[in-house]
């Protein structure tokens, strides 16, 4: 494995997001990036491809953890963040114990947050 190898993600995008994508910023910094919304979208993308990290959008429905957790459940060793706003901060310690890793986070922190994603090591560890 490469050290700087830019990863293949799969982003969960909520339908009235508050975080902005920007296909420059993501082309800059992940190899491969599919978007996905709805429980049938994510879940064709999911089962047709293999992801290095996925990201999802919980930022409008913190309740999408469960569906993560499926997904977790599914591929134990995925490597899965969840963007979570400030309003729902008490649900960051319920998805942490889930296995998935989550980020409380503002719309104007979202660049920085795939920032550090994009240097996060998926199989540190494994």
């Amino acid at each position: 494995m490469h050290i700087n190898k830019k990863w293949n993600i799969l982003f969960i995008k909520e339908e009235n997001s508050k975080f902005t994508l920007d296909t420059e910023t993501l082309d800059r910094l992940f190899n491969q990036v599919d978007v996905a919304q709805g429980k049938g979208s994510v879940l064709k993308y999911f089962n047709a491809n293999v992801y290095d990290i996925i990201i999802s959008d919980l930022s409008i429905e913190p309740r999408g953890a469960g569906f993560l957790k499926q997904l977790k459940d599914q591929k134990p060793d995925q490597t899965i963040f969840a963007m979570v706003s400030p309003k729902d901060t008490d649900k960051l310690y319920g998805i942490a114990d889930l296995g998935i890793n989550a980020f409380e986070l503002t719309p104007a922190q979202f660049t920085q947050a795939l920032e550090t994603i994009a240097e996060f090591n998926p199989y540190a560890g494994q």
